[in-house]
């Protein structure tokens, strides 16, 4: 039988994993940014969250790029009592990406490259690092490449927002 004691320590076992979980999964998508310049964009949402979201998925879709991934951040921090609206995406082209691999394998720890829509007060933001600040500084011959993704991004991003 389980004391209340025993049940308390548990749920805050429970946190602790959830917030482990969240601090590695942060650093992996963080960690090229913070490799040496990067270029951050926000750009403020004219849309509510929602809605954002939604146009994001099909501003990525018209624009030749997949969402390969993507991260309700909000329900996993809602187990810490956390009371954030924000999800990540994961945005590429395999076409790209495979040409990207070609040159440097490395390439993966970009690619396919993150964008996340979040509400911060009464306004809602898409934000991202250009691809090609992060890019480049895994090899100078991703520049070019770095150079288109960064129009897509920004016209995604533009898309989502109006």
């Amino acid at each position: 039988m389980h004391t209340r004691k025993t049940r308390k320590n548990n749920t805050k076992n429970q946190m602790r994993r959830a917030i482990a979980v969240l601090l590695v999964a942060g650093s992996v998508f963080a960690a090229p940014a913070f490799a040496g310049e990067s270029h951050f964009i926000k750009i403020v949402s004219h849309r509510p969250f929602s809605g954002t979201v939604r146009a994001l998925k099909e501003a990525a879709a018209r624009n030749n790029m997949k969402v390969m991934a993507r991260v309700n951040q909000s329900k996993v921090l809602a187990m810490t009592g956390h009371g954030l609206q924000g999800e990540a995406f994961l945005i590429g082209n395999p076409v790209m990406g495979k040409k990207a691999f070609s040159v440097n394998l490395a390439a993966g720890a970009v690619l396919p490259a993150r964008m996340y829509v979040w509400t911060q007060g009464a306004h809602t933001y898409v934000g991202y690092f250009e691809p090609s600040s992060l890019l480049t500084q895994i090899s100078p011959g991703l520049r070019m490449m770095g150079g288109i993704l960064d129009k897509k991004f920004a016209t995604v991003a533009r898309q989502a927002t109006e």
